[in-house]
């Protein structure tokens, strides 16, 4: 039997002159992780700081030191450092999450790195830079996407099923501002996309999910 993956106390995170408790993986979590997740594009684990604004800390500007990281695809960290709510110990307790977080990481990188990579600045081809993922981020929206979204999205046979109800629920917006803008537009190629890319997630965790776009 796999023995569960729990987060641990971490007070590593510094934001000005104050030390933040967050939590996080153990190495040797991380080490199982990569073994696990290789599939998914997971090349290791290592410990490494790094520091920017992120979610994990209200965007505030933070350094954090010797955090434990997958490594992925190579240039890409993945910081195993969250915070202190349900959504993180859901990652580790369900196991569509994980897979889950790939898909939607994947997607944000493609689409909004900007969202995903803390400091995003986009590397060339001859000098690709280091990126780390705002994994504090990514996971609160796979809890947007699951907890909120996952369940209702599960039973829609239909566009106009998912439309009425995110017109509520607002799981997907294209930016636009106005009484009768339209929240998810079927002609935006990046709302398509996001539509399809959370139909594969909630899937994940309920397989009778109908692709329906």
């Amino acid at each position: 039997m796999e023995e569960e993956i729990t987060l641990k106390p971490f007070r590593r995170v510094l934001s000005g002159y104050e030390v933040l408790s967050k939590t996080a993986l153990t190495i040797q979590d991380c080490s199982e992780l990569a073994d696990k997740y290789k599939q998914f594009g997971v090349d290791g684990y290592r410990i490494g700081d790094y520091s920017g604004p992120s979610y994990l800390n209200r965007y505030l500007e933070c350094s954090i030191k010797s955090a434990p990281m997958l490594v992925y695809k190579r240039n890409i960290f993945i910081p195993m450092v969250f915070r202190g709510a349900k959504e993180s110990q859901r990652l580790f307790r369900e196991p569509s999450r994980m897979p889950g977080f790939f898909v939607l990481l994947d997607w944000l990188i493609e689409n909004r790195p900007e969202k995903a990579i803390i400091n995003y600045r986009a590397p060339d081809e001859f000098h690709s830079e280091k990126m780390y993922v705002d994994s504090a981020y990514v996971a609160f929206r796979l809890s947007e996407i699951l907890d909120v979204g996952g369940f209702p999205i599960s039973r829609f046979e239909n566009l106009e099923e998912f439309i009425v109800w995110n017109r509520i629920y607002h799981l997907i917006e294209n930016g636009q501002i106005g009484r009768h803008s339209r929240i998810f537009d079927e002609d935006n190629p990046i709302n398509v996309s996001e539509l399809k890319m959370i139909l594969q997630v909630v899937q994940l965790k309920y397989p009778e999910t109908t692709f329906f776009i």
